[in-house]
């Protein structure tokens, strides 16, 4: 079984995200190569990051719910697997997010919250003859309490999303690291 490699890249130009007015406190970008047996729509890579997380992510985010609940910020019940022919439509839910966008390169995801603001966006890009997947984040908070709330967060999203793309990449068929 051969390593998934993920790479920290720069927020991407060709995203929705690099175009936000609003400049962000925090942003990231996790870079992946996709095999060519991968999904090349932004949806259908969008429903395997989010839509079939690591259990020790899952338990964190149940973690998270329960930790933040008595300080009333938005929590959500967990992504569940794609149900068959259900599409990504702006204004739907996918686990803990809201749907802002979709197009067939990009979905951009996110929550609204007191403390803060964030937005994911999972963007497939041409590289030469292969594509890349880069899923970035960029969060903007509101008062102290996002800021000390992200101080928390930050090391686990670091450690969280460039897990979520390597088990989401461990689901594609005729993937070299496939289970």
């Amino acid at each position: 079984m051969s390593k998934i490699k993920v790479v920290a890249v720069a927020l991407p130009a060709a995203s929705a995200l690099a175009a936000t007015t609003a400049p962000a406190n925090y942003s990231d970008a996790y870079q992946v190569a996709l095999p060519a047996s991968a999904a090349h729509q932004a949806a259908d890579a969008t429903w395997l990051l989010f839509g079939h997380a690591p259990a020790w992510v899952q338990h964190l985010m149940q973690l998270r719910d329960s930790l933040v609940r008595p300080f009333r910020l938005k929590t959500s019940p967990p992504a569940t697997p794609r149900p068959d022919g259900q599409r990504l439509v702006p204004g739907s839910r996918l686990g803990p997010f809201q749907v802002f966008s979709v197009a067939p390169h990009e979905v951009i995801l996110g929550q609204d919250d007191r403390h803060l603001d964030f937005r994911v966006s999972v963007l497939l890009t041409p590289s030469g003859p292969a594509t890349v997947g880069v899923v970035s984040t960029v969060v903007w908070f509101h008062n102290w309490f996002g800021r000390g709330y992200f101080a928390v967060v930050r090391p686990l999203h670091r450690l969280v999303v460039p897990a979520l793309l390597r088990n989401a990449l461990r689901q594609v068929p005729g993937h070299s690291a496939a289970r």
